[in-house]
């Protein structure tokens, strides 16, 4: 019997990739200042990417591996989201957003290409959770 939490963690790990993607090319568009951005999206983060990246830790065993390199994926996926979670949990503590000031806006032009690579990755593994039984 698969629980509700097996069910939607890697589904709910496509969102934060969707939407750092989104964001990442918005600063690349408009160059706003990345230290300005609202509190409410730490939250969504911290949430969102809490739920998913804690769901990555605790199923790990249950993810049909195809090799090595899926493994190295799976561990820059965990380190990443998880990563971004403790990231911003520390931002909300300490009320500033000054710590992003060590992402430059040439360094959104990277963000894009690996939010796009990890997302396609998270995308590849609902497709290897969540695929249909036959009875």
């Amino acid at each position: 019997m698969y629980s509700f939490y097996y069910k939607t963690f890697a589904r709910v790990a496509l969102l934060p990739y969707v939407g750092g993607t989104i964001v990442h090319i918005l600063r690349l568009i408009y160059d706003f200042p990345i230290e300005q951005m609202p509190t409410e999206v730490d939250w969504l983060v911290v949430v969102i990417g809490g739920y998913a990246g804690v769901g990555l830790i605790v199923f790990a065993n249950r993810v049909p591996f195809e090799n090595l390199w899926d493994k190295v994926g799976y561990g820059l996926l965990i380190f990443h989201l998880d990563g971004s979670v403790v990231f911003h949990v520390y931002m909300l503590f300490a009320g500033t957003h000054d710590a992003l000031r060590v992402f430059p806006y040439w360094y959104s032009f990277l963000a894009v290409g690996y939010f796009i690579g990890l997302g396609l990755y998270v995308l590849r593994l609902n497709k290897r959770l969540y695929k249909k039984q036959r009875p």
